[in-house]
């Protein structure tokens, strides 16, 4: 960790830029890493009060990939509007078990905007494509790659969550299985255990038991999509937060 830490105070310099959040994301914050699972590093960062004012378009993400470190900032202006269109990967960042930057209170307004900002519809719908891609990818496979099946699982489960529960959902895959049937879970717990002493390439030979439950799962998800709540929060909020942090900024 002490490591990563270092990597994004350089980044900050290089960059002149100054980090506001920073944790992990992917399947180490989800609860189900391999040996060899990558470091998914997200951070949130905004630049001096004057870069944000003018009229030409400027780049706004930072992406570098080392070794087994894949990082990606994104400015805070990008991540407001993401914001304002309920973006799953952002909001989920908020609730991640392993954190590398936290600017004090930073965190703890950001996740009050979530709360206003969240929509239920567009967070489904966004866990639902990806089940749909890896289904498509794993239907037909005897033998599957865990990685992708707990893609799919992880994405079902999110979708089962919004369902039945209005509330952010949980980042870790074991908060989210809070409406799963106890057999169910202790299967897949299973096969967290196996995952975290294999290989990203191993392929395992697939569970018929759990194939019946994920083929009910999309049953169950199909019939409850229609009754999503919409948030059509504006920009208010977001703006005076904005507005706020490029001030404090300038006084700093």
């Amino acid at each position: 960790m002490q490591n990563i830490k270092h990597i994004l105070t350089e980044i900050e310099q290089s960059k002149n830029i100054k980090i506001l959040y920073a944790c992990e994301t992917g399947s180490r914050a989800w609860g189900f890493p391999s040996p060899d699972s990558d470091f998914d590093i997200r951070f949130i960062y905004m630049h001096e009060r004057d870069w944000y004012l003018s009229l030409s378009v400027k780049k706004d993400t930072v992406e570098i990939m080392d070794g087994d470190l894949d990082i990606t900032g994104w400015d805070l202006r990008k991540s407001l509007t993401l914001l304002k269109k309920s973006n799953a990967p952002l909001i989920e960042r908020f609730n991640s078990p392993i954190e590398y930057f936290l600017v004090p209170g930073f965190k703890e307004e950001f996740k009050m905007l979530v709360g206003s900002y969240y929509s239920p519809i567009a967070v489904f719908f966004h866990h639902y494509s990806l089940a749909i891609k890896f289904w498509e990818e794993l239907k037909d496979k005897e033998e599957l790659k865990l990685k992708s099946y707990f893609y799919l699982i992880r994405s079902l489960l999110s979708c089962n969550w919004i369902i039945k529960d209005n509330t952010v959902l949980p980042m870790h895959i074991e908060g989210l299985m809070k409406y799963v049937e106890e057999e169910y879970r202790e299967r897949l717990r299973t096969l967290i255990a196996l995952k975290a002493t294999v290989g990203e390439k191993y392929l395992h030979k697939k569970d018929e038991k759990l194939n019946e439950w994920i083929l009910n799962l999309f049953e169950y998800i199909e019939a409850g999509k229609e009754n999503l709540a919409v948030n059509n929060a504006d920009m208010g909020l977001l703006n005076e937060f904005f507005l706020k942090m490029l001030y404090a900024k300038a006084n700093h």
